[in-house]
């Protein structure tokens, strides 16, 4: 047990300096770095992942520079799900200290697997943004999926690192259902939430139901995670409960890909990861600045490396430099689920952009429903008390029609039927007209 203990400390300390260095790298070093990385990547995947060794035989081992990358095969979604549970494992069972699994509400469950040296590389980066957040004064309420996830632990233990104190409520536990985290809230008053936007949400509703006043939580800051959220519902959330509002991107398969700095821009975790922005219908890559599908490629993972490996999520990414921190990381802007927009007239509308247009409409409150019917965007949204309901859905109509260049019918939804709807879902945040007609 005690030289296992030496092993892991040697390796906190290597993955220490190995983020440090990488910090210090200009835009052409990292570069450099990633090409050497991505070699080393290249061999050992092609050698020891049983998916990439019998499917992409043919490919070469190494490549002369980053643009001969996307000569390379796409990995997808479907390659994983045909792969479960570990034809994508590289690494020998012995050195794999993690497995989670996807829920499986898009179809069946993607498998993932991290070795102790895999944990403390994303632990690491983990650490060093949280610190930017929250300290040792802090309690921190951790209320996502604890239950075959990784960010949960990345985060529970990022915050240990820091002296922080946390509650590990979880979110989809009977032991600690999300009213016993409102009542818990009010009697210990943490500084920190970790959740989805839709359970800050509810979490602050169910607060008010019980009398008292949730902005005497004393909650300082909300770092949201597992959603996507536009500007205009983030400035509802931030004002109502008088906190800032952060967050932190990653995917089961990968875990984190985007990390917060201290002036709050979310940079690419490029010391582990390649990123390129592609056009989802060609497979071409996109200029830095130019929206597109996200594709990862790792270059420092051991039990489950991904070669070009395509998200589905929409993305904007930045030139290196574009942020005033000084990283040599890119900067990112994720615009959600390629899969999650509406398709109304021949065109493709971002479910984003579309929550954007209608949450920054005077009047409206805080939770909406919309979808397609027939060639219309059909949308439910919840009317502020004391806003005028007729003028507040004329508003919408009219925000989205303009917007978007196609008609669209707006009506109200009680928070009665919205909470029903939500209540029973896995994921609230993907609620839509059907979940609500459910309930109605």
């Amino acid at each position: 047990m005690g030289e296992i203990r030496h092993q892991q400390y040697q390796t906190w300390l290597e993955a220490c300096e190995r983020w440090r260095e990488f910090e210090a790298l200009s835009a052409s070093e990292v570069q450099d770095h990633q090409l050497k990385e991505l070699n080393a990547q290249l061999s050992y995947t092609l050698a020891n992942s049983p998916f990439y060794s019998t499917y992409w035989a043919s490919c070469p081992r190494n490549v002369s520079s980053l643009t001969e990358l996307s000569k390379l095969p796409f990995t997808t979604k479907e390659d994983l799900r045909g792969g479960y549970p570990s034809q994508f494992v590289a690494a020998k069972d012995s050195l794999i200290i993690r497995y989670g699994e996807s829920t499986g509400t898009t179809g069946l469950p993607t498998s993932s697997a991290i070795t102790y040296r895999d944990w403390i590389l994303c632990n690491v980066a983990v650490e060093a943004s949280v610190g930017h957040l929250f300290g040792p004064a802090d309690m921190v309420f951790v209320s996502i999926p604890y239950e075959l996830a990784f960010a949960s632990y990345d985060l529970d233990r990022a915050l240990e690192a820091i002296g922080a104190t946390v509650v590990s409520t979880g979110a989809l536990t009977s032991v600690c259902p999300i009213d016993r985290v409102a009542q818990m809230m009010c009697n210990v008053h943490p500084a920190g939430l970790i959740c989805t936007p839709t359970r800050a949400l509810r979490i602050f509703d169910m607060i008010r139901d019980i009398g008292e006043d949730p902005r005497r939580v004393g909650l300082k800051t909300l770092l949201y995670v597992g959603e996507t959220c536009s500007s205009a519902k983030l400035t509802k959330i931030g004002k109502m409960w008088s906190v800032d509002v952060a967050t932190a991107y990653g995917a089961t398969e990968t875990n984190s890909l985007g990390l917060q700095c201290e002036l709050g821009q979310l940079h690419l975790t490029e010391d582990r990861y390649i990123f390129e922005v592609i056009d989802p219908q060609t497979g071409q890559t996109v200029k830095d600045g130019s929206s597109g599908e996200l594709v990862v490629t790792s270059i420092a993972t051991e039990a489950m490396p991904l070669i070009r490996y395509r998200t589905g999520d929409e993305v904007t990414v930045s030139p290196s430099g574009s942020c005033a921190c000084g990283s040599p990381r890119r900067t990112i802007q994720h615009h959600g689920r390629l899969s999650e927009g509406y398709a109304v007239g021949g065109r493709r509308l971002n479910k984003l952009a579309v929550e954007q247009q209608v949450l920054s409409t005077r009047g409206t409150g805080l939770y909406y429903a919309a979808g397609v019917e027939g060639d219309q965007l059909v949308v439910r949204v919840q009317v502020e008390e004391g806003a005028l309901v007729e003028k507040t859905l004329r508003s919408v109509e009219n925000s989205v029609s303009q917007a978007f260049s196609v008609p669209c019918r707006a009506s109200s939804v009680s928070l009665s039927s919205i909470m029903a709807a939500m209540d029973q879902m896995l994921k609230p945040g993907s609620l839509n007209l059907e979940h609500l007609r459910a309930v109605e």
